[in-house]
């Protein structure tokens, strides 16, 4: 699912009566708050919605990795990466509950 087919989604079901591109706007928006929130949040960057789950913040630690064509050994330095936690909601309808 791709945010323009968030948009025509919303126009479609949800009888708003505004431009698609101020719909986009609004879903634009909505996921740079959640970037944004990710990456500045005062919350341990973790952003958490009811229903759905929470995405976290994760401090990858340093490994060394390996060019599969050279063989060569590379360190690769620690860095951060977001996780998923799907909430129990959403996890009952994955799961046909």
């Amino acid at each position: 699912m791709t945010k323009a087919d968030i948009v025509n989604w919303i126009l479609k079901n949800k009888k708003v009566k505004a431009s698609k591109k101020d719909v986009s706007k609004v879903v634009n928006r909505v996921f740079e708050m959640i970037a944004d929130e990710i990456v500045n949040g005062k919350d341990n960057h973790k952003i958490q919605i009811s229903g759905f789950g929470t995405f976290v913040v994760k401090k990858r630690a340093p490994k060394i990795g390996r060019n599969p064509k050279t063989k060569e050994e590379k360190l690769i330095p620690e860095r951060y990466g977001v996780s998923f936690k799907v909430g129990k909601k959403l996890q009952r309808k994955l799961n046909g509950r």
